[in-house]
């Protein structure tokens, strides 16, 4: 959840600023703890509104342009303010002003980042994590590798999955047609005669004439089920359901399984490497993890290794990793490799989710022509077969 805070300081300052937590007592707790009193506290989104986040190739963009400055040698304020005003996204030139200006008052970076409130949340962790450990170019670098492997494999889905959602366009419109236009007709006609029809044949008509007297319905309907795909994406309960329905699908639930493996590991590798203590990395990554239910699991996992619970044991018990990841951690554990033993495990899982990506959209389109075909000639056989049967009779 989003808030909008109104908080004053020890020294009088009344500032507003926008946090992202849980609940609206554990964000005045955290206001406490860094030093401030919170006056006023707004949540900011809604189950059916939330932030606009920035575009995925603008914020490639702005750091690839960072990174070469940070190489170079630019402090990091310095940096961000000759990128100020540059691209084409004016949403990211207004959350670089905004960034710049906090940054000049004192936060770091990732709080700016974080009051901006635009900033997808792995790209903050990553960003806690450079920070933290000292390491912010090599961090960025590593984000903007992975990001190249994301967009190529977001771009090789779309193009797969283009033509089978065409074809499935065209077979709702089809079916629409023939519910609502053509079945009623045949209903007439054969009602006008002495035909025996098969039961399926009596039970697709009877469906034809309850859909095309039910428009109002269908029109509900879709209503309904855009409202709900919006409750999915813009709401932490909704969020939370679409997870569950994903995990649910064959391959495409070990696909999202491994996806947040990957970015758990890899995260949490780099916090470990800059010298943070497990239970503050732990922390970072739950209040920055793009995946509900591993948010959920991480908060358990983190009082688990806070009371003297290995790692390993509470990410097993817990049950928000894939079961390798589970167990390779366990040997980084033993062996005091842990972050090196992330990185290989990050490593191996873009590898898997590359291979599993292309298994899966190389089967979509083959699958669903065939159950677009399977439907279609059901429906002629269901309409066609009772002429052709007082055909053969009349002769």
């Amino acid at each position: 959840m989003r808030f909008t805070v109104r908080l004053t300081h020890a020294n009088g300052e009344v500032l507003v600023r926008e946090f992202e937590a849980d609940n609206a007592e554990a964000l005045r707790a955290r206001v406490l703890a860094e030093g401030g009193f919170p006056l006023e506290i707004t949540r900011t989104d809604t189950a059916f509104r939330s932030r606009a986040q920035l575009k995925t190739e603008s914020l490639v963009l702005f750091n690839q342009e960072l990174l070469a400055l940070l190489k170079a040698g630019i402090p990091l304020l310095q940096a961000l303010e000759l990128l100020v005003g540059h691209g084409k996204d004016p949403q990211l030139r207004r959350s670089l002003m905004q960034v710049v200006e906090l940054v000049r008052e004192g936060l770091s970076f990732s709080e700016a980042m974080e009051q901006a409130g635009s900033f997808p949340p792995i790209y903050r962790s990553n960003v806690v994590a450079g920070e933290r450990s000292g390491t912010l170019p090599e961090v960025l670098a590593r984000w903007l590798a992975f990001q190249k492997f994301a967009q190529t494999s977001r771009r090789r889905i779309i193009e797969a999955l283009f033509y089978p959602a065409f074809l499935v366009l065209v077979l709702i419109l089809a079916l629409g047609v023939i519910f609502n236009v053509v079945l009623p007709r045949f209903a007439e006609f054969y009602a006008g005669g002495d035909i025996e029809m098969p039961f399926f044949t009596r039970m697709l008509l009877g469906a034809g004439k309850v859909i095309s007297s039910t428009l109002w319905l269908q029109g509900i309907g879709i209503i309904g089920l855009a409202v709900l795909i919006r409750w999915m994406a813009a709401s932490e309960a909704g969020r939370k359901m679409a997870e569950r329905l994903l995990l649910m699908v064959p391959m495409v639930g070990t696909l999202y399984r491994m996806y947040h493996s990957s970015v758990f590991c890899r995260t949490l590798g780099v916090l470990l490497s800059g010298g943070l203590p497990a239970v503050q990395a732990l922390e970072v990554v739950q209040r920055t993890s793009p995946s509900e239910r591993m948010k959920a699991g991480l908060l358990t996992i983190t009082e688990k290794v806070r009371a003297g619970s290995s790692l390993n044991l509470a990410l097993e018990q817990a049950k928000v990793l894939d079961p390798l990841a589970v167990e390779m951690i366990r040997v980084g554990e033993q062996s005091s490799a842990l972050p090196e033993m992330l990185d290989h495990v990050a490593d191996f899982f873009d590898q898997e989710v590359e291979k599993a990506t292309t298994a899966v959209t190389s089967l979509i389109g083959p699958v669903l022509i065939l159950f677009m075909g399977a439907i279609v000639l059901a429906l002629l056989l269901a309409i066609y077969v009772p002429l052709f049967n007082a055909s053969s009779v009349v002769r």
